[in-house]
């Protein structure tokens, strides 16, 4: 759901730039208010799992149609809210000054969708349903049905921000855009569950606010952060490559409707557009393994250089 260069009006995409800067600030804000050694670690872990998954593009057959995991909730569910944001921010800005994946211009309206609405508002659906529920259950339930909700809300936001650009049919727009994204939300809510479901069984302590920290792991997160590391290159390198062809749901809605551009024009010229690495063999691999080694540094620098330090035997539940 990465919005191009070229769609969103200048005004647009001013508004939502401010909106989003304020709300990443916000979000780094609240990271002082976090344990430093869990938060940034985890924060570089999910930042990227969640870039190397965006890379696997699923088909929503029988449609010529595919879709991806934006991730919001899946990162809040481990970090809360507002970390979980900062967390789409550093993909989003990998994605879109490496591989040009989203429009310069359109930064700020793909952190709103994707990071404010898909993390900060998904978790406002997952926390009410995770103590409704309550237990493991309720945390697994509430992020599948929040992850569905993210999606469709996502969706919902950009044709709102459409309709603010250019004199479209509103209700057009936004009917396409939620039937299809209904649909990409289901693969949305069974990858989340799968990982969180994986970390219920395994690490159920790196699930934002659910259990303490056993203190015979306080010490390990170098470890989480090389396992978890190694599963993000993984997805990159094994599974990208066998990600659909087909358009996204954003651009085959575009393409039905006529909002994009024929041509894309990026403001930005990424060093490797469309993940592309030329002359190397298995370029979609290479560029993930470039692509999910950066996020890392860019998650652990956010949260080193904005999270303050809190004493070591503190380590257990972070503050949302």
């Amino acid at each position: 759901m990465h919005v191009p260069d070229g769609v969103l009006s200048p005004q647009v995409a001013a508004a939502t730039g401010v909106v989003a800067a304020v709300g990443l600030g916000y979000g780094l804000r609240t990271l002082r208010a976090r344990l430093r050694e869990r938060t940034t670690v985890l924060m570089g872990t999910m930042a990227a799992f969640v870039f190397a998954a965006q890379m696997v593009n699923f088909p929503l057959f029988p449609l010529p149609i595919s879709g991806h995991l934006l991730g919001g909730v899946l990162a809040a569910v481990v970090l809360g809210p507002w970390a979980g944001a900062v967390v789409i921010a550093a993909v989003l800005i990998v994605q879109c000054f490496l591989f040009a994946d989203g429009g310069l211009t359109a930064l700020g309206a793909n952190f709103v969708n994707m990071g404010l609405i898909g993390a900060v508002g998904g978790h406002a659906i997952y926390a009410p349903l995770r103590r409704a529920i309550g237990g493991k259950v309720g945390v697994l339930l509430g992020a599948m049905a929040a992850a569905w909700f993210s999606v469709i809300l996502a969706s919902g936001a950009f044709a709102v921000e459409l309709a603010l650009s250019a004199p479209v049919n509103f209700s057009e727009i936004l009917g396409w855009m939620t039937l299809v994204h209904a649909g990409i939300g289901l693969g949305e809510a069974v990858i989340t569950g799968l990982v969180v479901r994986f970390l219920l069984l395994l690490r159920p302590d790196l699930i934002e606010d659910i259990t303490p920290v056993p203190t015979s792991r306080a010490g390990r997160w170098g470890q989480v952060a090389g396992a978890g590391l190694a599963i993000a290159m993984a997805v990159a390198i094994f599974l990208a490559p066998l990600a659909s062809k087909y358009a996204d749901g954003l651009e085959f809605v575009g393409g039905r409707l006529g909002f994009l551009p024929k041509e894309e024009r990026p403001v930005l010229k990424a060093p490797f557009p469309d993940y592309a690495l030329p002359g190397v063999r298995f370029a979609t691999a290479a560029a993930g393994l470039v692509g999910t080694a950066a996020v890392f540094g860019v998650g652990l620098a956010l949260a080193g250089a904005f999270a303050a330090g809190k004493p070591a035997e503190r380590v257990g539940v972070d503050a949302a």
